[in-house]
């Protein structure tokens, strides 16, 4: 369950009680459900022998257990809940489940005194317990910089163009991973800043989804789920454009703007 002290220091910032009392409800619900989806995942790797899923789930849940999320709920909920929605595909992807189950392992638990650079992120990976095409695949799933004074446009722009870079397994596990990724995060985007929603739909539809669709036509076997995840992606960032009033979601001097400039539009909260 939730670190105890981290809870509490979220819910004060509620000043109503009876919205206090409403969201400390709401997280005890959710903590619940978390407790569900460990277990739902974890009988269903033993029963079909994910050897390396199961142990990047304990291994999840550990590295994790003392984080929040910014809507308070317990970190964990986010790579379980990526999990559950690819669990719905039944493909017995040892390798994915377990990418996505430690895609955030590294960024979370790195250092927060400075940024996480590339030339760190070999050493991170050296102690998930998992295989060499896994690690390659949460490599790729983790943004760094290359050196300090990079920008985050620079990081950003990068970062989605290596997943079809080359050919390798890693990247079309990565790539499948970070659709279930912001499948899931799209889900909760209300919890964020008018401005932080309107960097994800912008970063959604200049960056992800071109990246999607030109891997749907490079790796024909793999079209399927892409399609779907592209599909679904697409369809509900089109909603939030909408009901956000974004009316050029193709804005690419709006996103870098967005993206290194953190004073650029600070009103909208």
């Amino acid at each position: 369950m939730a670190n105890t002290r981290n809870r509490e220091i979220y819910l004060n910032r509620f000043k109503d009680p009876i919205k206090r009392q409403r969201r400390a409800a709401e997280l005890e619900l959710s903590d619940i459900k978390v407790e569900k989806m460990r277990t739902r995942l974890k009988v269903y790797f033993d029963d079909l022998g994910l050897e390396q899923s199961l142990d990047a789930l304990g291994y999840m849940c550990e590295k994790h257990y003392n984080t929040l999320r910014k809507n308070g709920e317990l970190y964990i909920v986010h790579p379980l809940s990526m999990a559950c929605r690819f669990q719905s595909f039944k493909k017995p992807d040892d390798d994915l489940f377990a990418t996505i189950l430690l895609h955030d392992v590294i960024e979370e638990t790195a250092p927060i005194d400075r940024i996480l650079l590339s030339s760190d992120v070999p050493k991170l990976l050296e102690d998930l317990p998992v295989g060499p095409t896994v690690k390659a695949a949460v490599k790729l799933m983790t943004i760094s910089a290359i050196h300090p004074g990079e920008k985050n446009s620079e990081i950003k722009f990068r970062y989605y163009r290596q997943f079809i870079e080359d050919n390798k397994p890693s990247n079309k596990i990565a790539l499948k991973c970070k659709g279930f990724d912001r499948w899931d995060n799209i889900t909760t985007m209300t919890a964020l800043s008018k401005r932080a929603i309107r960097k994800n739909i912008l970063e959604t539809s200049i960056l992800l989804l071109p990246v999607l669709k030109e891997a749907k036509n490079k790796w024909p076997r793999e079209s399927n789920v892409l399609y779907l995840l592209r599909t679904v992606i697409k369809e509900t960032n089109d909603i939030l454009a909408l009901y956000n009033g974004i009316e050029d979601i193709n804005d690419q001097e709006e996103l870098i703007r967005l993206l290194d400039d953190k004073k650029y539009l600070q009103g909208l909260r």
